[in-house]
């Protein structure tokens, strides 16, 4: 999975991923974001896992930020295979 973050310069943003399987418990997956610098006045992150998740339902993720009155965008793709 790979996600790429920017905020207003300055500000920090973190990333969870969450999965379930079997109407179990959700599994919250904390994902370590990467400054990538300051450009036309935004703080880029990036975030680059190769990792195992199950998951019989939908997959969620939550960006927290450290300011919630201003504007962001995030980008974030999930790739894997269905096993029938």
């Amino acid at each position: 999975m790979t996600a790429s973050i920017s905020v207003p310069a300055g500000e920090w943003a973190s990333l969870r991923m969450y999965t379930t399987l079997g109407g179990g418990p959700t599994s919250q997956i904390d994902l370590f974001l990467t400054f990538q610098g300051n450009s036309f006045g935004q703080s880029n992150y990036v975030v680059t896992h190769s990792l195992r998740a199950y998951t019989d339902n939908a997959i969620a993720f939550n960006i927290n930020r450290d300011n919630g009155t201003t504007s962001g965008s995030a980008f974030i793709c999930v790739s894997g295979y269905i096993v029938g």
